[in-house]
C-alpha cells in the first residue's frame, strides 16, 4: 500500500467517527439568528473530522452571519453540520 492510498485509508477511518461542527457557543443564535433559503445553494465545504478534513459537496439551506449549516452526503447517510462561512465555497467558484 502506498502513502496515497494510506492517507486516503485513513481519512475514510476518520470520517467513520462523524464530523466535527461548531458548539451552541460558537454559534451564539442569540446575537447571530439564523436564516433559511430554499432551494439549496450548492456548495464545496471543509468538513472537520478527528484526524483530518475533507472537501466535500453539498448545500445550504440554513446560515447565520458568519456560519452556515452544510447538507451532505457521505454515501447512503445524510449529514447537516455547522461550520464557518470561510469554510464554504460557491459550487463552482472553487
Amino acid at each position: 500500500m502506498g502513502p496515497e492510498q494510506a492517507s486516503r485509508l485513513q481519512a475514510q477511518y476518520a470520517r467513520r467517527a462523524g464530523p466535527i461542527g461548531l458548539t451552541v457557543e460558537e454559534l451564539d443564535f442569540e446575537n447571530f439568528p439564523a436564516k433559511n433559503g430554499f432551494p439549496g445553494i450548492p456548495v464545496k465545504a471543509w468538513i472537520r473530522f478527528p484526524n483530518c478534513a475533507e472537501l466535500v459537496d453539498g448545500e445550504v439551506y440554513a446560515w447565520t452571519a458568519k456560519a452556515v449549516e452544510v447538507t451532505w452526503k457521505d454515501g447512503p447517510v445524510t449529514y447537516r453540520t455547522w461550520v464557518w462561512s470561510s469554510a464554504v465555497t460557491p459550487a463552482g467558484k472553487e
